[in-house]
C-alpha cells in the first residue's frame, strides 16, 4: 500500500512533461524548444521542490536522518542509485543519439523498479482495516474518479496556460516558471501527507513518502523526457540537475551511523 500511495502522489508530475512532450501541435501552439523547455521545467521543479524544501523540513523536525539508524542505511543504500540516474539523465542531455537517450531511460526505469523493493512498511503499523461499510465505499470510489479526472485535466489546462505565456515571454523564462509552478502545483499532496504524518509522529511514514517521491521523480519523469523529447539539454537545465546532485551528495554524507 505505501508503494501505492507514493505513485498515486506522483502520477501528475510524470503527466505533466508526458503531456508537454506528446502534445500534438494542433492541440497546443508552442515550438519545440518551447515544448523541452517547460517538459524539462516539470521534470526538474518536483524533485528540486522535494530536495531542496520538504526534505529539509523533515530533517528539520527529526533532528537528522543520523538520528534513525535504518533510515540512515536506507539512504547509504539508495542514494548513489539515484545520483547514477540523475547523472545519466544529465550526461545523455549532451548528445543527440536516440538510441543512447533509449538506453538511459531503460536504466533509469530499472533503478526505480530497484527503488521500490527497498521501501519497507514499519512492521510496528497494523494493517488497515478493511472497507465494509457500503456507503463508505461508494464515497471513496467517487472521489477516486473525480480525482483521476483533475488528475488528467489539470495537467492540460495548466500546460495550456505555459505553452500561451512562452509566446509572450520567450527565451528561458518559461523553464523557470515551469519548474516553479508545476512544482507548487503538484508536489502540494506530498507536502500535505509530510505535514500529517509528522503531526502524528509518524516518522518512518513520513520518510517514505518523501524519499519515495524523490526517487520516483529522479528515475521516471527523466526517463520520459528521455524516450519523448530531443532531450539537448541546456546550460540551466544543467545548473539545476548539477544543484540536485549536490544536494543527494550531501545527504549521503551527512546519513551517518549512530556513535
Amino acid at each position: 500500500m505505501r508503494v501505492l500511495g507514493i505513485l498515486s502522489l506522483s502520477l501528475p508530475e510524470a503527466l505533466l512533461p508526458l503531456m508537454a512532450f506528446w502534445s500534438p501541435k494542433e492541440g497546443f501552439s508552442h515550438s519545440q524548444n518551447a515544448s523541452l523547455d517547460i517538459g524539462v521545467g516539470a521534470i526538474l521543479g518536483a524533485p528540486s521542490f522535494l530536495l531542496l524544501l520538504l526534505w529539509p523540513f523533515y530533517l528539520f523536525r527529526t533532528g537528522g536522518p543520523g538520528e534513525n539508524l535504518p533510515q540512515s542505511e536506507q539512504l547509504r543504500r539508495e542514494i548513489p542509485a539515484l545520483v547514477l540516474a540523475l547523472a545519466i539523465a544529465l550526461l545523455a542531455g549532451m548528445t543527440p543519439s536516440g538510441p543512447l537517450h533509449i538506453a538511459a531511460a531503460g536504466v533509469l526505469l530499472l533503478l526505480f523498479v530497484i527503488s521500490l523493493s527497498a521501501l519497507r512498511s514499519n512492521p510496528a503499523s497494523p494493517p488497515s482495516p478493511p472497507i465494509s461499510n457500503p456507503s463508505r465505499l461508494f464515497r471513496e470510489t467517487a472521489l477516486f474518479l473525480g480525482a483521476s479526472v483533475l488528475i488528467v485535466a489539470g495537467p492540460r489546462v495548466f500546460l495550456a496556460g505555459l505553452f500561451d505565456w512562452q509566446h509572450i515571454h520567450p527565451g528561458p523564462a518559461p523553464f523557470w516558471v515551469s519548474m516553479v509552478l508545476s512544482a507548487l502545483a503538484t508536489e502540494s499532496p506530498e507536502a500535505l501527507a509530510l505535514f500529517f504524518l509528522l503531526q502524528k509522529g509518524e516518522r518512518n511514514h513520513a520518510f517514505q513518502i518523501v524519499w519515495g517521491a524523490i526517487g520516483f521523480q529522479l528515475t521516471v519523469p527523466p526517463a520520459i523526457g528521455l524516450l519523448l523529447s530531443p532531450w539537448n539539454l541546456t546550460l540551466r537545465h544543467d545548473v539545476m540537475g548539477f544543484v540536485l546532485l549536490a544536494v543527494l551528495v550531501i545527504s549521503r554524507v551527512t546519513a551517518r551511523k549512530k556513535p
